[in-house]
């Protein structure tokens, strides 16, 4: 395995055209672990989320030349789709979110029509000035988005959302988008980290000039495509990447994802607002059961089920990775014991590095010879105990056949973080690019 440190400082991608191929400016190294730029470009845009890598660091990643195929085991909200496409490849996408993947649906589609999206227009602007068929909501749900909105907002949101469902658009990814996008922007909560603060205040959005915002937006970017081209196929799946069997074998060029970090975020509390509000969930069961449970397993509240299972996971992972995941387990739950806490850190380890085992296989075997895969990921610190993740991967790869592994630092994280009620790791945390490549046929 070689690592190193050093890498190209910036990347510079000029496309011609105002269709779906973009121009992606210079950014620094620093930024393409992040989603700082992703309101910069159309499609994108039309759902921002923070927990996401920049276009351009796909788009450096990628072929010069279309009519490659791109994978991401972790779709999301659709960047490395979206940016595929927009380059002339084709791309195939998982993601086990029922929330996420219908925005990255919404974004990765032929180009809405205008009539379209006038008519998605004008059904949410009707529900929001009638209101009158009533949606009811658990009482969990509406407990926790009362915290969140208004009380005569949150009425005006669910009659757009009844009208969507009356005219037959509830099923219709670009619809579910804007009134996701409106729901965020009408919120008088402010987001800390990406979590919503019912306690904390900010300047909310009147829905109808939400609406109006969101769809002006979208009209914007479609009158910028080429509306005679159409872009190149991306195929998604709702599901985990542990079980891409949908994908031939040795048919993908180029593989560019960003799994969850390890202790990081919650992807199915910091889409609670959601869930509760289209009524894909109605509890905090649910979402445990219903989303939680299909996610890699990276925060304690993922751990309903699992607790029995240590042994289970620790077969599932490469032998020269057992030191030093055992030696961090016995750490942690040594920890854990006089912590007052008594946070179950100690049994994230073996779950999160099987199921991430599982998905580097089934990504190897994807991979055409000589395609590679690239990975944006961090480190941890649970009780002052680091974690390694980039470079206990890096050796997963290795053992399981990628060749030429590389881990490049991009940046520091988690400075913002740093409490005196936590510890953080002693040699800092940061973000990582995991380079490598699946071995050529003899």
């Amino acid at each position: 395995m070689k690592s190193t440190a050093t890498a190209s400082a910036s990347i510079q991608m000029t496309l011609p055209g105002l269709d779906r191929r973009p121009k992606f400016a210079e950014i620094s190294r620093e930024r393409m672990p992040t989603n700082t730029t992703t309101n910069r470009h159309a499609i994108h845009r039309w759902f921002n989320f923070i927990a996401g890598f920049a276009p351009e660091f796909v788009a450096a990643q990628c072929p010069k030349l279309g009519g490659k195929l791109l994978l991401d085991p972790f779709a999301g909200c659709g960047t490395s789709l979206v940016v595929a496409q927009s380059l002339g490849h084709r791309a195939i996408g998982f993601e086990p979110h029922p929330f996420f993947v219908r925005i990255a649906r919404a974004k990765t589609e032929p180009a809405p029509s205008f009539s379209r999206l006038m008519k998605i227009e004008e059904t949410l602007l009707a529900g929001i000035q009638s209101s009158e068929r009533v949606i009811n909501l658990s009482e969990p749900a509406e407990v926790f988005l009362g915290k969140l909105f208004k009380e005569s907002t949150l009425r005006q949101l669910l009659g757009a959302r009844a009208a969507l469902e009356d005219a037959d658009l509830d099923k219709d990814d670009l619809a579910f988008l804007l009134l996701s996008r409106v729901v965020d922007m009408c919120s008088i909560s402010k987001t800390d980290g990406i979590y919503k603060a019912p306690t904390s205040a900010k300047r909310a959005e009147l829905p109808f000039t939400a609406v109006q915002s969101a769809v002006e937006e979208v009209r914007h970017d479609i009158t910028t495509f080429d509306q005679a081209e159409t872009p190149p196929i991306a195929q998604l799946y709702h599901g985990s990447a542990e079980d891409m069997g949908a994908v031939e074998a040795r048919s993908v060029d180029i593989a560019v994802t960003s799994p969850p970090y390890l202790n990081n975020f919650d992807f199915a509390e910091m889409t609670r607002m959601h869930l509760y509000f289209w009524g894909m969930c109605g509890s905090w069961r649910e979402i445990t059961e219903e989303v939680r449970a299909k996610l890699v397993i990276n925060t304690t509240t993922a751990l309903t089920g699992y607790r029995k299972k240590q042994s289970r996971f620790r077969d599932l992972i490469a032998g020269p990775l057992l030191p030093e995941l055992d030696s961090i387990a016995a750490a942690l739950a040594q920890e854990r014991r006089i912590r007052a806490g008594k946070k179950e850190y100690d049994l994230l380890v073996y779950p999160y590095f099987a199921q991430m085992t599982r998905i580097l296989l089934e990504t190897q075997r994807c991979l055409s010879p000589g395609g590679t895969i690239h990975m944006v990921v961090a480190d941890a610190a649970f009780y002052g105990v680091h974690v390694s993740t980039p470079q206990l991967l890096a050796l997963a790869m290795s053992e399981i056949g990628f060749k030429a592994v590389k881990c490049i630092k991009l940046r520091d994280r988690g400075h913002r973080w740093i409490l005196n009620k936590r510890d953080g790791s002693p040699t800092g945390l940061g973000e990582y690019h995991l380079i490598a490549k699946r071995e050529n046929a003899h």
